[in-house]
Formats: C-alpha cells, structure tokens, sequence
C-alpha cells in the first residue's frame, strides 16, 4: 500500500509592500489563514514527521497538514514565523543558501521591487521555535534544464551551507519551481537528502517527490482544506506551470550560474 502524506502549503513571500507576482500574500490574510486552520482544529507536522509519513513510518491524521516556504524571505521573520509560534505550529522554509542576508537578486523583480532573504541568524534564532530550515539549492535554477554536474553542484553546496551555517544535518531539499523529474530525484538522494518536496504535483509514493500546493495571492481563506480545495489545485497547477516564462528570463539574464557579492 502506497504511504499517504498530509496535505502540505507552500507559501512564498508574506509582506505588506505589493508586487506585481503572484506569490506575495499579506500578513493580515496570512494570519487569518493559520487562525482558521487552528480553529479548525488543524495540526501542523515538522519536517521528520512528514519525512516518517511519506516513507510509511506512520499515519498522517485527517487533521494533521504542513506548512511550507519556499525562498525563506526575510517578511517572514516579522509576518509569519510569530504567527505560527502564537498557534504552537510548525513549518518548513526551504532556503536559497547563496542569497541568505541578501536581496532577490535571482528573480525577476516584476514591479521593480526587489525583497530581502533571511540571514543565517535570523534561521538559528527560530531553530528552536518551531522551523526547520532545508534547502531550495544554492541559487534556485530550474534543475532540470541543467547538467548532471551543475545540478548535483546546486544541491550540494547548498546543504553543506546549512550544515556549516546552522550546525544540522539538512534532510529535505525543494526543487525550485518545481521542476524536477526521476534524475533530479537522484541527484538529490546522492548529495544526502532523504526527503523532496515539488510543487501541484500528484503524490506516486516517492519521498524525494512529495506534493505540495502553492499558496498564491488568489487563495480562499482556507487553502487547501476548505470547499474550494480542488478548484484551487487545478488553478495553482496552471500557475505553477506558467513559472517557465520567470526561468526564461533568469536564464536570459544570466542570473541562475551567478552570485552577487
């Protein structure tokens, strides 16, 4: 019998400036969000316990669902990680190592807007308060339009950046964009990741293939647990895959094989 994994969100920025992208949701709407989930009577998992659950090691819960970011931006240390703290839940924020402290320097700033990551000591200074940090690669490129070596590369150095930065094993890597197939699952497994997180995807039972849903700026006010859940993952899954046109233009730019100092 397949493993069943919880429903999981992803989400991306929480912060009151505006943008032009679609991944930016308020901190007012935020907090609604996790305040209906927990009056709902909704428990979040961490990253082990989602790890246990896909591999068949236990049961996920009807009522059992977990919280994701992608990016780890800095809105969140303000926005997002006291709200949760508030409602004793937990997440899950997958870092982009080589952009930590700094700005968004690999994305297109649509809007013009450019927004902060987390710093290594915001990460250890919410550690222990409930968020485990894993990683989002080095630089964030679409994997699958890269080499064998340079992708292997990607999820490499990113978890030795973890490793040295935040004095823990990382175990859990999220493709970005979501882009990934049989060999990036590979890939990740030999840089020693055991659990792989992608986006509007369809869960097949592989723990380095764990669907999640991306919570975008349209969301209702209980994503992915309320009427509308799967008229939503059918909207998320286009928009996720219109990303493409965000990993032409990096690639244009030149902004996936580049760090800025």
């Amino acid at each position: 019998m397949m493993p069943s994994v919880p429903r999981i969100l992803c989400y991306h920025k929480v912060d009151r400036r505006l943008e032009l992208g679609v991944t930016r949701i308020s901190p007012r709407r935020f907090a609604r969000h996790i305040e209906r989930l927990a009056a709902d009577g909704w428990r979040t998992l961490t990253l082990d316990e989602l790890a246990s659950c896909a591999r068949g090691e236990r049961a996920a819960a009807p009522n059992e669902i977990a919280i994701t970011f992608d990016d780890a931006y800095r809105g969140l240390r303000q926005h997002a990680f006291p709200v949760l703290e508030a409602h004793g839940f937990a997440a899950t924020c997958f870092v982009i190592t080589a952009y930590a402290g700094r700005l968004n320097r690999w994305d297109v700033a649509y809007g013009g807007r450019r927004f902060a990551h987390l710093a290594w000591r915001d990460m250890r200074r919410w550690q222990s308060r409930g968020i485990t940090f894993a990683s989002h690669t080095e630089t964030h490129p679409r994997l699958t339009w890269m080499s064998d070596a340079g992708a292997a590369e990607e999820l490499q150095r990113s978890r030795d950046d973890l490793r040295r930065a935040l004095d823990e094993e990382p175990r859990g890597v999220s493709y970005p964009f979501g882009a990934c197939a049989s060999r990036e699952y590979a890939l990740a497994r030999d840089a020693g990741y055991d659990v792989g997180f992608t986006l509007a995807s369809t869960w097949t039972g592989d723990a380095m293939a764990i669907p999640r849903l991306p919570v975008y700026v349209w969301a209702p006010p209980r994503p992915g647990t309320g009427p509308l859940r799967h008229v939503e993952r059918a909207v998320a899954t286009l928009a996720n895959r219109a990303s493409v046109g965000t990993a032409l233009i990096q690639r244009g730019a030149g902004r996936t094989i580049s760090v800025e100092s």
